[in-house]
């Protein structure tokens, strides 16, 4: 299975929506049945409400020409709406997309802030849209409304119309694996965005000044990071003369947890920042077996050593009740630098940017490499299917035009329309390279970017659909002198990544996403909420000595039992052999 770009298993929870009114004048078409067959494409062409089966196929242009239709059309498409971007009517892809393809779109943008239960409110009612993008709607929620029908079946589509998710397959296989249901069909299409950082998020970062300032290389070892953390309680690297720093610290967000950082000098740690919650805290080991981190010695071994830091004033104990806003308030504090290792996927989140701050902060810290520990491992949490946001376009039961409906998303993932989509136009945001430039990948630059803020954020639209490959990525001009440039996310993050974080490793140990039935769905979901609770809950009270690890062991590990951790893992395993297993 190819391991650059592989699907990633959408987020879990039940998708939600708002009210929609369907195309072709029908407000309100209830789901089919469970009982029900999916519709197939090859039903579906010959069913559009209003519209024969052989006149949609007359006004639909052949496989890759534009425009798509010959007579205009229009689908009503629902999508989030981010305010970064602006109405997606006046979004510059869009208007061009649509002279391109010759379709118009209504679009509904539901706010960002409750759009689960608005779109689930949508699907329970039948307020369908011609076509969901861009929800990234679960693997679970995918399966179940495509075999009730409520979803359309792409398969035949793909077969009859697609060429560029076509090319996509060709170039990874493993593509269509991650989308396709447990009933074998394909009721979805993802999003390709192919971001080295996003697939090795199990980041800390230390900060280099202090290191000088204590005469300390970078810890390699958790004894060398244990004297580091020490000398940094200690000897008042920040210079002002007062015993204000903070050695390490982190947050209760998962992405900024300390545990699922340093756990992985000890043990296999997949942390909830792999983006994929049906794999949280899950190993393959070497027979191809699902094993679960939590209940293992070198686990307890490694919350023994978390706690002994703590009780030193090492970590902060806030790290674990803190909110994001009072961990980014306490490392932007203006009077002086207060943290030495901040445990935190993206620094600038949190330092803010290089132009950001008089100190220019972000500039002091560098990533730290995985730590080795005394048993000798030494792991970096990878990924890789995070490159894949499965669940990102779905066509409705309601759709009078589903042919189309593809085509048009089918087309969006040429180099083209992406290119467009996340980049804007030329001379909007982005220039021809200079001659001789080069990109972030060493490779000839593909363009320069502009510098893009407000109103003229409707250049372009990210985030929403399509292929953003690597090449485009990583093709911007690259200038290492220019430290506004430098220090800035993109580059921090992909050098450190590269550099750093990819040689330590294993992507043989990495879970990829699972798709379960309906029934399998239903019966590993309370086990799945309670495990993780009570794996969190004891993350805290082990680590900051409210449970003594050592005396209540074997009382934390038995509880698994009786919260169904074996019934979760004959799941996961059956899931994995059905989908994985030759």
């Amino acid at each position: 299975m190819k391991k650059k770009r592989i699907a990633a298993a959408a987020l879990s929870a039940m998708m939600s929506a708002s009210l929609l009114v369907g195309c072709g004048g029908t407000n309100s078409m209830a789901p089919t049945t469970n009982s029900e067959k999916a519709t197939t494409a090859g039903e579906k062409l010959g069913e559009t409400a209003g519209t024969t089966a052989a006149a949609q196929t007359e006004n639909v242009t052949p496989a890759g020409e534009f425009p798509i239709v010959k007579e205009p059309i229009t689908l009503k498409v629902a999508a989030i709406d981010e305010t970064y971007v602006g109405a997606l009517g006046d979004v510059d892809f869009c208007k061009w997309y649509e002279e391109k393809t010759g379709i118009h779109i209504e679009w509904t943008e539901i706010p960002r802030d409750g759009y689960k239960e608005k779109l689930n409110l949508m699907l329970s009612t039948g307020n369908l849209p011609d076509v969901i993008l861009g929800m990234k709607l679960s693997s679970n929620d995918v399966s179940s409304y495509g075999e009730d029908g409520t979803f359309v079946m792409l398969d035949d589509y793909i077969d009859q119309y697609s060429t560029e998710f076509k090319k996509m397959v060709e170039e990874d296989p493993s593509i269509k694996e991650m989308i396709t249901s447990p009933d074998g069909h394909i009721y979805s299409l993802p999003t390709i965005n192919d971001c080295l950082h996003n697939q090795y998020r199990t980041r800390a970062w230390i900060n280099q000044e202090w290191l000088d300032a204590v005469g300390m290389d970078m810890p390699k070892t958790t004894d060398e990071f244990e004297a580091v953390l020490q000398a940094f309680k200690d000897k008042d690297p920040n210079g002002n003369g007062i015993a204000d720093e903070i050695p390490m610290l982190g947050n209760q967000l998962p992405k900024n947890n300390i545990v699922n950082y340093l756990m992985n000098a000890f043990i296999y740690m997949h942390g909830s920042d792999i983006q994929d919650p049906s794999t949280l805290y899950l190993y393959l080991d070497d027979n191809g077996k699902i094993q679960f981190t939590p209940d293992k010695e070198a686990y307890k071994e490694g919350l023994a050593w978390i706690h002994s830091l703590i009780e030193k004033g090492l970590i902060d104990g806030t790290s674990f009740t803190q909110d994001d806003t009072q961990f980014k308030q306490i490392i932007q504090d203006e009077s002086a630098v207060k943290v030495g290792v901040i445990r935190a996927d993206l620094i600038c989140s949190y330092t803010g940017e290089y132009s950001g701050t008089p100190d220019h902060r972000v500039e002091q810290y560098r990533v730290l490499e995985p730590l080795q520990g005394p048993e000798g491992f030494q792991y970096q949490p990878s990924y890789l299917y995070a490159s894949v946001g499965a669940g990102n376009f779905v066509i409705t039961n309601t759709c009078q035009y589903p042919e189309a409906a593809f085509r048009w998303a089918d087309g969006w993932y040429s180099e083209e329309a992406s290119f467009m989509a996340w980049y804007g136009q030329e001379g909007k945001g982005w220039i021809q390279p200079p001659e001789g430039s080069i990109g972030l990948n060493g490779e000839k630059a593909m363009y320069q970017r502009l510098p893009v803020e407000g109103a003229e954020q409707t250049i372009r639209i990210t985030n929403k659909f399509g292929n953003n490959t690597a090449r485009m990525r990583e093709g911007e001009v690259y200038l290492e002198n220019d430290l506004a440039q430098k220090f800035s996310t993109e580059p921090i993050l992909y050098f450190a990544t590269k550099e750093s974080l990819v040689p330590y490793a294993d992507p043989s140990r990495v879970v990829p996403p699972l798709n379960l039935t309906r029934e399998e769905s239903s019966e590993i979901s309370n086990i799945r909420t309670m495990i993780d609770d009570y794996v969190e809950e004891n993350q805290a009270l082990f680590c900051l000595g409210t449970r003594d690890v050592e005396k209540e062991w074997d009382a934390y590990v038995k509880e698994f039992s009786a919260l169904g951790l074996d019934k979760m893992l004959e799941i996961y395993q059956t899931a994995y052999d059905r989908q994985y297993k030759e």
